[in-house]
């Protein structure tokens, strides 16, 4: 016997041509009971690849004959940002800092609350699934309170202490739920693998499906010591270690540097200032970069967690 999938749309809003924008959901029902497990991607619409992650993860649930409980699947969470392609929403507010939202005002704040209705009508237990970009990759894990939950992704360091007013998942917190927010991939690494591997051990930490975690035993714990490089002038950065790197250690040194263009000079450079620091985030460079996007990020972790199950 195999998993039941059903889908449906909730209607948010009006668009000029009078259809409502709509959040799909996707509803995959285990051959037996269990407990219910929610993924969303695509929060932000320059981060495909976590939709097309959770794609896959639909696509590999529906033929998983051991799956107990249920999972519901939201891979295009904010449709209004996707279809332009970008990370802000085109009303200027970024989705992942609005909520709860609201059932009325700007459309972002709309989204915002019937998708947080609908998870939390479903499950007591979220995963944000989010990705690098095609010139941006990132690899770690936010943790709202609930390490072993954070740890049962496997693959990404857990960074603690980093949560931001607005976030799905601390909104879903707030109201007594579990959640995480996983970033992964981007640049070079623009394969759903890992994202659909680290949704499957979640399933197997939750007992919705049987075998052992896949990925590493342990992952680094950041416990807040995250250096973040956002250029301060317009130049040119260039990345000291390819997107592909990001997860790995770096040796104290420069990790990205910002050039003047029109004289060469160098304006600005992000270094590890000791041994430890794991790369968080890479961008492919060489390319021009403006004050206030993301250049570069490090982390030092301060200890290991055991990835549950593994």
């Amino acid at each position: 016997m195999s998993p039941k999938t059903r889908s449906f749309s909730v209607p948010v809003s009006r668009r000029a041509d009078g259809e409502p924008w709509q959040l799909r959901f996707v509803v995959i029902e285990g051959t037996s009971p269990g407990p219910a497990t929610a993924f969303v991607a695509g929060i932000f619409g320059d981060k495909p690849l976590g939709t097309m992650a959770l794609w896959a993860l639909a696509r590999r649930l529906a033929s998983e004959p051991g799956l107990s409980g249920s999972v519901m699947l939201c891979p295009a969470a904010n449709p209004f940002a996707l279809e332009a392609g970008t990370r802000i929403s085109p009303d200027h507010l970024y989705l992942n800092r609005v909520f709860p939202g609201a059932p009325r005002g700007f459309l972002t704040q709309q989204i915002a609350h019937a998708l947080l209705g609908k998870l939390r009508d479903f499950t007591d237990c979220l995963v944000d699934l989010h990705s690098g970009t095609p010139d941006m990759a990132l690899w770690y894990s936010y943790d709202f309170g609930d390490e072993e939950l954070s740890a049962s992704f496997g693959y990404t360091p857990v960074v603690t202490r980093m949560a931001q007013p607005g976030q799905l998942s601390k909104a879903f917190v707030d109201a007594g739920g579990r959640s995480v927010l996983v970033e992964f991939g981007g640049g070079a690494l623009g394969d759903v693998d890992v994202g659909v591997e680290g949704c499957l051990n979640v399933l197997r930490y939750r007992g919705q499906l049987a075998g052992r975690a896949t990925g590493p035993k342990t992952v680094p714990v950041v416990d807040g010591d995250v250096s973040i490089y956002m250029p301060s002038h317009t130049g040119v950065l260039t990345s000291v270690y390819p997107t592909s790197a990001v997860g790995s250690r770096v040796t104290p040194g420069p990790v990205a540097w910002l050039d003047c263009p029109a004289t060469g000079e160098r304006l600005e450079e992000f270094r590890a200032e000791r041994e430890g620091a794991v790369l968080m985030l890479a961008r492919v460079s060489p390319a021009m970069a403006s004050p206030g996007q993301f250049g570069a990020a490090i982390g030092y972790p301060s200890r290991e967690i055991a990835v549950p199950a593994a």
